[in-house]
């Protein structure tokens, strides 16, 4: 069984993630279909479905997040999708491509597809299935708030700067200032 405390953080921390991914994509959809199609993973023609859906998706997922008893479900659409982001890099990973936008991050972060993301999104997925255990009952208290307040806070930072550090790594590497 997992504390509430831990729960709220989690289902919070990845709607916001989610969320924030949603919003991303969906205000620069047609700089998203270039990523998309930069994959090259489907045939043209699913191109702007795909590019439609996947924000839609994430947005759900986000809102499942936040509304408790929609929990599992969250977990359960989040991981396919987490699981089919980390294909979708393998693959390309495998196939030499790591120039193409990872499409991850904001519209103006250009994010070059690297093993880091792989690390992350199978990070995001155990996090998710974390969700999966019962939570234990108690009666939540004030300082549980600020804890909560305090761990999306610093998940968010984290976040940040493994986000700079993703965009600023390849470019530190071409002028040989990172190994």
């Amino acid at each position: 069984m997992i504390d509430p405390v831990v729960e709220i953080s989690i289902r919070l921390g990845l709607a916001l993630l989610f969320a924030t991914a949603a919003l991303h994509k969906a205000r620069g959809l047609p700089r998203f279909a270039g990523t998309v199609r930069g994959y090259r993973l489907l045939p043209s023609w699913m191109v702007p479905a795909v590019t439609w859906i996947l924000p839609l998706a994430e947005a759900a997922v986000a809102v499942g997040f936040v509304y408790t008893p929609a929990r599992e479900a969250a977990v359960l659409a989040a991981v396919p999708l987490l699981v089919l982001y980390t294909f979708a890099i393998a693959a390309n990973l495998v196939l030499g491509r790591r120039d193409i936008d990872c499409g991850c991050f904001a519209s103006s972060v250009r994010v070059p597809l690297s093993g880091w993301l792989l690390g992350r999104n199978a990070g995001l997925i155990a996090v998710a299935c974390v969700l999966l255990m019962p939570t234990r009952p108690r009666a939540l208290l004030w300082v549980d708030v600020l804890t909560v307040v305090a761990a999306l806070l610093t998940s968010s930072v984290l976040w940040a700067a493994g986000q700079r550090l993703a965009t600023a790594g390849p470019a530190l590497r071409r002028l040989g200032g990172a190994q």
